[in-house]
């Protein structure tokens, strides 16, 4: 099981489009760094979970994994909610692309399920406003 080729299947696409906007939004990842404890501007945080893996398949080349993807949109509060759905919706994206890309004989194969959200939540202590989207997902490492 490749653990890292199936985080960077979903990792990759979503830094890149993150990294592409005007200005470029910082993203952190769960097994990298830890988003700044008392952040006054704009990220990502983005969670990948693994869940069953290792199904039993018809050939011992094939491994499978099944997990959840949590993706956090943190914008300032008291502007309104329309930049954080536009990053909401560079997430959507990005995570709608997965399920189209064609299968390859090598690599991972990766499909995400029904995505839930967004919902959004704010404290009274913390500068910023949370848009949360979630899914499920399959993957599969061919080799």
């Amino acid at each position: 099981m490749n653990y890292q080729a199936i985080r960077a299947a979903v990792e990759n696409p979503l830094l890149t489009a993150f990294n592409s906007l005007v200005p470029p939004v910082p993203v952190y990842f769960d097994n990298i760094t830890a988003a700044p404890p008392n952040a006054t501007t704009e990220f990502v945080r983005v969670n990948v979970t693994f869940g069953l893996t290792n199904e039993p398949t018809l050939t011992s080349s094939v491994d499978n994994a099944r997990g959840a993807i949590v993706i956090g949109i943190f914008t300032e509060k008291g502007r309104g909610p329309a930049r954080n759905q536009t990053l909401l919706t560079t997430a959507v994206n990005v995570l709608e692309t997965l399920n189209n890309t064609a299968k390859t004989a090598a690599g991972v194969y990766f499909r995400v399920g029904e995505i839930n959200g967004p919902t959004f939540s704010s404290t009274e202590d913390s500068p910023l406003f949370m848009g949360r989207i979630d899914t499920s997902y399959v993957a599969t490492v061919l080799s």
